[in-house]
């Protein structure tokens, strides 16, 4: 199927592992220049050697101001133009219950979760506006629509929330130039912060992480754990042409594992 997106410019921040590299890859797959941002020179420089393609890479920190302005720029340099499609990946801060943490935990989950989606969107929608097209998605999570439990995420859950009514609200602005927003909430993905951290939980447990995820999937609608491949072919729907009437919407990619209505 084609999607309509080959030789358009997609930036995908925290491009270089997990969703993030799924992303990367699947973009690159569908003919996009592609560039990946994140922290790590070391893992930036892989990912893009395994991508190969137009595939290229700039070390920014996507959680400031001056780092998008730099993964910006680094577009341009590379392929003579801004992003067409832009992937909002990055970490969601300093986790913990709220009885549990500080002021700046709360101040560090706005910025990442909400500040830094306003800035990736002044610093692109010019651009966007400029040719009529535009794709803009955020890697949120499924607690936007049901807040963890037995994860310690307070302000998590408060500032996703947050980035997914700014999501709403600039797809009334952004919609009459042709430029979409939207949001994937994330299930259970096997990437390698999710078996950190659900090692640590099943070590605590007595089990193995194999038991730990099996257990887990044991009552999903589709039984498995899901994969950074599932991500990226959500986000290049969501990012195509075929998309296109489609905006201010989250889809939640979990193995039907929310038992919520909406």
């Amino acid at each position: 199927m084609d999607l309509g997106i080959s030789g358009k410019v997609a930036l995908v921040t925290g491009g270089s592992q997990g969703i993030g590299l799924g992303c990367a890859k699947r973009f690159a797959a569908e003919g996009c220049k592609v560039m990946i941002a994140a922290r790590t020179q070391s893992r930036i420089d892989q990912a893009v050697a395994e991508i190969g393609s137009e595939t290229r890479g700039i070390s920014a920190d996507c959680t400031s101001k001056e780092g998008i302005a730099t993964a910006v720029e680094a577009c341009a340099e590379a392929f003579g133009a801004t992003p067409d499609i832009a992937i909002f990946n990055i970490d969601s801060g300093p986790k913990g219950a709220f009885l549990e943490v500080d002021d700046e935990t709360f101040d560090i989950a706005n910025r990442n979760n909400v500040m830094a989606l306003r800035w990736l969107v002044q610093a692109i929608y010019p651009g966007m506006k400029e040719s009529g097209w535009g794709r803009f998605l955020t890697i949120g999570t499924n607690s936007v629509k049901q807040p963890h439990r037995k994860l310690a995420r307070a302000a998590q859950n408060t500032y996703r929330v947050g980035a997914l009514a700014l999501s709403k609200t600039l797809s009334a602005e952004l919609g009459p130039f042709g430029i979409t927003i939207n949001t994937l909430g994330t299930g259970a993905i096997e990437t390698e912060q999710f078996k950190e951290v659900f090692t640590r939980i099943a070590a605590e447990r007595g089990e193995t992480y194999e038991e730990h995820v099996a257990s887990r999937v044991a009552d999903y609608p589709v039984r498995r754990i899901g994969t950074p491949a599932d991500m990226a072919a959500a986000a290049a729907f969501l990012c195509s042409d075929l998309a296109g009437f489609i905006t201010g919407q989250v889809l939640v990619v979990d193995g039907g594992n929310l038992e919520t209505l909406q």
